[in-house]
């Protein structure tokens, strides 16, 4: 491949300079160069293989320089978000974005991680507004979801806010019975983006609302009913116990004094 170009058939993209694709690599740039200091030469050295020791060196010499140019492409690469290297993802892309290294939750392998990356910059360019936070929404929830300013819901009479909630807005989350098994995760990163595209003045709620589908009685598609009712008075059982014990024993199961009042004696004489 010519110089600075990036070859399509290129798989490994790491920082290893190892590997047979590398050495591959190597060895193709390595000729051309060797090739180009041959010609450089004065006619009297006719060699145009590595035989003699000066052609032995300029070979070493060619491989050396060959590395310094891939690595060199490499760095260059790096300065595209497309093709930055894993590696340097986080110090190049996410340093940008992310302040005290609050890098969100997510089980993303390196090329997942480089789209989301690329994704988040295009919508954090966009500014604080409602698009973007509906956009970075999507980047985590296929649900349907709706993004709800608060000053618009006030001015419905019906939504139960005031005044106070007027710099806020919520995030409403239609499950429809599909419940993400990594719901904590996204809830935690989504929160994260929220905080670097809302406004710096604003709140938000986001509410996950967990819907069912309704499937009537076949065949006629009516729905029956039926009620069934039981009363129950727990503490009848009460009042048939006593709930002190042993009557007129104490603890230790000697028998105690009973006091008696307006107890009348005339019939005892």
């Amino acid at each position: 491949m010519a110089r600075f170009v990036i070859d399509p058939n290129r798989v490994n993209f790491d920082i290893s300079r190892s590997g047979k694709e590398y050495n591959l690599r190597v060895l193709q740039r390595a000729q051309v160069i060797f090739t180009n200091l041959l010609n450089l030469l004065p006619s009297n050295y006719i060699s145009a293989v590595a035989g003699p020791n000066y052609t032995l060196e300029l070979k070493a010499i060619a491989v050396e320089l060959a590395k310094i140019e891939l690595a060199l492409e490499d760095v260059d690469f790096d300065r595209d978000f497309e093709h930055t290297r894993s590696e340097f993802l986080q110090s190049i892309i996410g340093y940008l974005l992310f302040m005290n290294g609050r890098i969100p939750p997510l089980d993303y392998n390196d090329e997942e991680f480089r789209r989301f990356f690329i994704s988040l910059i295009k919508i954090y360019f966009q500014g604080s507004i409602p698009k973007s936070i509906h956009d970075a929404v999507a980047l985590f929830f296929t649900q349907e979801f709706k993004v709800l300013e608060n000053f618009l819901l006030t001015r419905s009479g019906a939504s139960g806010l005031d005044i106070s909630d007027e710099f806020g807005f919520q995030i409403d989350i239609f499950t429809n019975n599909v419940f993400p098994t990594d719901l904590f995760s996204l809830d935690s990163a989504l929160r994260i983006i929220l905080d670097l595209i809302r406004p710096a003045h604003t709140l938000f709620r986001i509410r996950f609302i967990f819907q069912d589908f309704y499937v009537p009685n076949q065949p006629t598609g009516t729905v029956l009913d039926s009620m069934r009712w039981r009363m129950a008075a727990y503490y009848y059982e009460d009042f048939r116990v006593y709930c002190g014990g042993i009557r007129d024993r104490d603890r230790l199961g000697h028998k105690v004094n009973q006091s008696v009042t307006n107890e009348s004696h005339s019939a005892d004489f």
